[in-house]
């Protein structure tokens, strides 16, 4: 599933759809895991744990560097959002230990954590990170949109 919005929209559609992908991903986890599926929830959460793990780099490795660049904020905004991000992806570590124990209850209920520390993640970031980052970049999404392509 790519993203629906073309990389030359600018930083804030293009990662605020990349969230909404790296949800519906999600859910797509959350059916055969509570279906007792777990061929199916294994196949899922690859395709959500490669999705995420992706999102959370091409912020550390391209956007929020160019972010702090433009502006000169390093200790702020994209401070937070890494420490958050650090968070995240011990949670889908937990995920994959408990896919891999053939815990779908523990998968799930990591999941269901996770799900309510994205949510307010993507609510700092799409609601006042994003339309900076929006203001400060466009004009030099044209250099930052490929290094994105190759992730």
């Amino acid at each position: 599933m790519s993203n629906p919005v073309s990389l030359e929209a600018g930083p804030e559609p293009w990662f605020t759809a990349d969230h909404r992908r790296c949800d519906d991903l999600w859910a797509a986890v959350e059916g055969p895991a509570g279906g007792d599926d777990a061929l199916g929830a294994a196949q899922a959460f690859a395709s959500f744990d490669k999705a995420m793990r992706r999102h959370l780099d091409m912020e550390e490795q391209v956007l929020f560097p160019a972010f702090e660049s433009a502006t000169g904020m390093v200790r702020g905004p994209t401070m937070v959002m890494r420490a958050e991000h650090d968070q995240m992806r011990g949670l889908l570590d937990q995920m994959a230990m408990a896919l891999a124990d053939q815990d779908l209850g523990g998968l799930l209920d990591n999941g269901d954590t996770l799900l309510m520390v994205i949510q307010q993640h993507n609510v700092k970031e799409e609601g006042m990170l994003y339309p900076m980052m929006q203001m400060h970049l466009l004009h030099q999404w044209s250099q930052l949109a490929p290094k994105l392509s190759r992730y």
